[in-house]
């Protein structure tokens, strides 16, 4: 298909299909005459994942570069593979570390020892851990490692069930789990506290009432 049917099919506007090309985002198509290109279903599933990722994904561009970067290597084991791509999800780290930053990152070690998960000393898990207890700690100082125990129970019990239910074989089919099953349960939680804060409210105006 020419690069208009490409457009229309996949409903993604020439000039952002042009611009995905000159990032690299998306292979060229293959050349069929001077300034004509012929592309295929590679190149639509390619799109699709490509809106995937930065439309209800919400990644940015640069982790949409990382994650392709990382399914595109296939020099990779699968594990290695979709290790890369977890690590490709992970936010953009700092330029610059935070100067205090040092103390979480000896807290948040200690805890993944105690928790016995094996993760790799370089994963960007462990720093974005640490500059979030950090900023934590600035606004209460007797805020610790431990205030994520709970999170860390329920993310070992949400893997351990996605794990055992996951009918995805493939890099690809995983990152894109991870990334829409994150947006997911960002608005189940966040649904989950109006609620609660509805029950709460609700409670206290009766009480009030009463009294």
């Amino acid at each position: 298909m020419r690069i208009s049917d490409l457009a229309r099919i996949s409903g993604v506007p020439l000039p952002t299909i042009k611009f995905y090309i000159r990032e690299r985002l998306l292979p060229p198509g293959r050349p069929t005459a001077r300034n004509q290109a012929e592309y295929g279903e590679e190149h639509l599933a390619r799109l699709q994942l490509i809106r995937v990722l930065a439309g209800i994904g919400r990644l940015s561009l640069s982790s949409v570069r990382r994650v392709l970067a990382a399914l595109d290597d296939k020099g990779l084991s699968l594990g290695a593979q979709c290790r890369a791509t977890i690590w490709a999800l992970f936010p953009d780290q700092p330029e610059e570390d935070a100067p205090d930053v040092g103390p979480a990152r000896v807290q948040v070690d200690d805890f993944i020892d105690r928790l016995g998960w094996e993760v790799d000393a370089a994963s960007p898990g462990r720093d974005t851990l640490a500059h979030v207890l950090t900023a934590l700690q600035r606004l209460d100082a007797n805020c610790d490692i431990d205030v994520f125990s709970e999170h860390a129970e329920s993310a070992a019990r949400i893997v351990t069930h996605e794990f055992g239910h996951e009918s995805a074989h493939s890099a690809t089919a995983m990152a894109v789990w991870n990334v829409l099953s994150e947006v997911a349960f960002e608005a189940m939680r966040r649904m989950a506290q109006e609620s609660h804060l509805a029950h709460c409210c609700a409670t206290s105006a009766d009480r009030a009432a009463g009294g």
